[in-house]
């Protein structure tokens, strides 16, 4: 890796040596000098961070950096796209186009990660028919477990641990009859995208690297007129049932850490929510 300065392009304002973390910019006789080249996570701070285009850097591809656009860092405008996104579960029966995903997972690898490591990946599935049997099976598991808890062992219990009164259990009885009845898919919400993120398994801060590129996929799909779902059931039925792991052709290295499906919402929300003060401490 060569990482070089511009002399006669440097201002020496030494914005590099006080904004590299991983100290590979140093002052060297009075002057910003990379000297560590070896420890440069390619976090590009130094290139972002210099006012005059005097940084070389072969480990960055030069071509996907281009000057910041103050004007359109609208504070108000990224305040409504948060307080305005719903977590859809009814979806249009309209598949999202691929241009559109590839512009999503475009934006998602800016999102931050642990050391710079850029470790998430994704495995993105549009097979309407392999989402519906993704979202039967765990159903099913799902409907299974719960009928058990209504006699013998099972209900003695959940009566005794008092989960008779979880607002799940409470309302499985009118799920189970709107999937008969309706086809109502309380799994994956027969939606036409679904997203699972993954990273190395045991790779340090891979949950949150993966929660957060999910969180940047789901304000900038919501931004785009798209709905999205995080999905905890998928996750969980990934971590234990490797037949479904094969089936979505997951790498054997990798753990899902969040999923979501996505579509076109089936409607639209005119109005924003109520939400609760946050519990915050002070010192």
């Amino acid at each position: 890796m060569r990482i070089e300065k511009i002399e006669d392009k440097c201002n020496q304002c030494l914005l590099c040596v006080r904004d590299c973390v991983a100290g590979v910019w140093r002052i060297v006789d009075g002057k910003s000098q990379p000297v560590d080249i070896e420890s440069c996570n390619r976090c590009s701070h130094c290139i972002a961070v210099c006012p005059c285009d005097a940084i070389l850097h072969d480990g960055l591809k030069k071509d996907q950096i281009v000057r910041v656009s103050r004007n359109n860092l609208n504070p108000e405008v990224f305040r409504d796209i948060i307080i305005s996104r719903r977590s859809i579960r009814q979806f249009k029966d309209t598949p999202v186009p691929r241009d559109v995903l590839e512009k999503i997972l475009d934006l998602a690898r800016y999102s931050p990660t642990a050391s710079n490591d850029q470790n998430v990946s994704y495995t993105i599935i549009t097979d309407k028919k392999l989402i519906e049997e993704a979202a039967k099976s765990i159903w099913g598991l799902v409907s299974r477990l719960y009928d058990k808890t209504k006699k013998g062992i099972g209900k003695i219990i959940v009566n005794v641990t008092g989960l008779n009164n979880h607002r799940y259990l409470r309302v499985m009885d009118y799920c189970q009859k709107q999937t008969v009845e309706n086809g109502r898919d309380f799994i994956l919400h027969n939606a036409p995208v679904l997203i699972l993120i993954h990273a190395p398994r045991r790779a340090r801060f891979a949950a949150d690297n993966c929660n957060i590129a999910a969180t940047t996929i789901i304000n900038y799909a919501h931004a785009l007129e798209l709905g999205t779902c995080l999905t905890g059931l998928m996750n969980m039925s990934l971590w234990c049932n490797s037949s479904l792991r094969r089936k979505f052709g997951l790498p054997q290295d990798k753990k899902v850490y969040a999923s979501l499906v996505m579509g076109f919402p089936a409607y639209r929300y005119t109005n924003t929510v109520s939400r609760k003060k946050p519990e915050v401490q002070w010192l």
